[in-house]
């Protein structure tokens, strides 16, 4: 089980390290590498107290859910090339189809955008995903980037998508809930700041 999860780890770092420089011009321009570890640590948390949940699926679609961000720009919603690689990856490790299925469904779905998690693996990588957000920089550096480019805060939308997102554990929600209103006031202070 665990060596599969290290092959993901490591086919999503090499992917990082392949292609992320080549997109921007600097490694890993969207943070990647600090979001999935932080995604790890909540899947690791959901799966804790969804003991029913298969770790492994979650596990490798926690490491493979956006391998498709790179290289840019992105022919395709990142979720659907991401879907398209990992697929690729498991037929060539001969993985279990029925795991390969539930893993593929935990990518597809993990942005709650055309696809809707229906398993509780699923569900705990769309929200561990979302979840991350909310722990890491990744508000403030969308704002740095709309404040650079002169452009509407869209950061908004994406603070309130993901806290939707979260709704699936109540929990998790109410855990968040001060953080994701203390983001909303930081992002509002920001945007007033004219450098």
């Amino acid at each position: 089980m665990n060596n599969l999860i290290e092959k993901s780890k490591k086919l999503f770092k090499k992917r990082i390290k392949k292609f992320g420089r080549i997109s921007a011009g600097r490694l890993d321009p969207f943070g990647l590498v600090k979001h999935v570890d932080e995604v790890v640590k909540w899947a690791d948390y959901l799966s804790n107290k969804h003991p029913q949940a298969d770790r492994q699926i979650i596990m490798m679609a926690v490491w493979l859910h956006d391998i498709g961000h790179y290289p840019l720009p992105a022919e395709m919603d990142h979720a659907i090339r991401s879907e398209v690689l990992a697929k690729q990856f498991l037929t060539k490790e001969k993985f279990n189809k029925k795991k390969t299925a539930g893993i593929l469904h935990c990518i597809r779905a993990h942005r709650c955008k055309d696809v809707m998690p229906q398993s509780i693996e699923a569900k705990i990588v769309a929200c561990a995903d979302s979840a991350s957000h909310m722990t890491d920089s990744i508000y403030m550096d969308m704002a740095r980037d709309d404040k650079m480019l002169k452009q509407d805060f869209r950061v908004y939308e994406k603070m309130k998508r993901d806290f939707r997102d979260v709704m699936v554990f109540p929990e998790v929600r109410l855990i968040l809930a001060p953080l994701h209103r203390a983001w909303q006031k930081v992002i509002k202070e920001y945007e007033k700041i004219d450098l």
